[in-house]
């Protein structure tokens, strides 16, 4: 049996906000949001999933990656969805593992910019980052009520993501030739 919303530790104060971002993938129609920590690289250890989406964690829980397999003219606008304004950093880790959740209402602003899952009906009483650009507004009793996605952008081909992790990690980000202005004299 499904359950109605992922189950998570949270310790505060965090030392750091791990890197976010979401990238929709115009020729697969898909939302990849990627969560990257400074100075290391989790690998893949186990999965919560729904009909519609799909997250990754690290071996303690930590969340690595989102996948939204919807196309985004499929999205739900709505008109007065609101980004909360603070959050706390935090150290959340998830505590469900391997197993099916309810699938969330998903509700996206008019640029498809900003984007909100919502897990049932509860009332969220924290905000915490799960990483920049990614809220989680968490129940009393540390259930997930709403994950709120910012900033998503285009990306072709997996270029910018590409670019993106790279920048994270300090790695030189090396331009396509195409892409390359040639020196003027």
């Amino acid at each position: 049996m499904p359950i109605k919303a992922p189950k998570i530790r949270i310790n505060t104060p965090a030392d750091i906000i791990p890197y976010g971002r979401g990238f929709y993938q115009l020729e697969e129609e898909e939302l990849y949001l990627a969560v990257e920590y400074p100075k290391e690289r989790p690998r893949f250890f186990s999965y919560l999933e729904s009909d519609s989406l799909s997250f990754h964690f690290d071996r303690h829980g930590r969340l690595i990656f989102i996948e939204l397999p919807l196309p985004r003219r499929r999205w739900n606008v709505k008109d007065d969805l609101v980004f909360p304004e603070r959050a706390k950093k935090a150290d959340i880790r998830f505590l469900d593992f391997r197993t099916q959740f309810v699938s969330p209402a998903i509700f996206c602003d008019r640029t498809r910019e900003n984007l909100m899952f919502r897990f049932g009906r509860g009332p969220a009483v924290y905000n915490y980052y799960l990483a920049r650009n990614l809220i989680a507004q968490v129940s009393a009793s540390n259930r997930l009520v709403a994950l709120w996605v910012s900033d998503i952008v285009d990306d072709l081909a997996g270029r910018e993501i590409s670019a993106w992790r790279k920048q994270v990690h300090g790695e030189p980000i090396v331009l396509p030739p195409h892409l390359i202005q040639p020196a003027r004299m």
